[in-house]
């Protein structure tokens, strides 16, 4: 997946700022897509000369002017056709920097780990939450932009992130659980 096609897409629900675009990636698909604003600016510029999108400024009192981006139909064509070919790799690419500490946790107190996956849960638990919040949105068709046939497809990559944070948490907790265990065991 690339940042752009998730760009043309999200602009096919409406013409949004670059400032917008970031609002939308991070309240509906950044639990399994993010990008920086400087990203999707610098995307925004590419798409534009690749003429994918077009921007108009809408002036504004007081205000800076603000740059409105739209999906034109060879953006669209082009979304369409990343969309119904096969995908270069079905597998998550990984570069988890927890699971790398754990794997050479040998190396620091049990204690410090313990630390380090307490956070993890925490952070996780929030992230359940904001997906919690927007599959509450998705049910009543809340969310800007969102359609009933939208909301269907939307719906299921929500699932898919709450089963993957909460496979997260629960092995957290099982791995301090052990950490733990083996911490009474060595003070035997």
């Amino acid at each position: 997946m690339s940042l752009r096609h998730a760009m043309l897409g999200l602009l096919t629900f409406k013409p949004m700022t670059g400032y917008e675009l970031k609002s939308v990636f991070d309240n509906s698909i950044n639990h399994f897509w993010n990008a920086q604003l400087s990203q999707i600016y610098r995307e925004l510029g590419g798409l534009e000369d690749k003429g994918h999108i077009v921007s108009r400024v809408e002036l504004q009192h007081g205000k800076p002017d603000k740059k409105i981006y739209s999906i034109t139909e060879e953006g669209d064509s082009e979304l369409q056709r990343w969309l119904e070919s096969s995908p270069k790799t079905l597998s998550i690419p990984m570069r988890d920097e927890l699971t790398l500490r754990v794997f050479f946790g040998s190396r620091v107190p049990a204690k410090e780990l313990i630390y380090i996956l307490q956070g993890f849960i925490r952070e996780r638990q929030e992230a359940l939450a904001a997906l919690r919040y927007i599959g509450e949105c998705l049910d009543g068709f809340m969310c800007e932009g969102t359609h009933a046939q939208d909301a269907f497809y939307q719906k299921l990559t929500l699932v898919r992130g709450l089963k993957f944070f909460a496979a997260d948490i629960e092995w957290a907790e099982e791995s301090i659980e052990q950490l733990e265990q083996r911490e009474r065991q060595s003070e035997d």
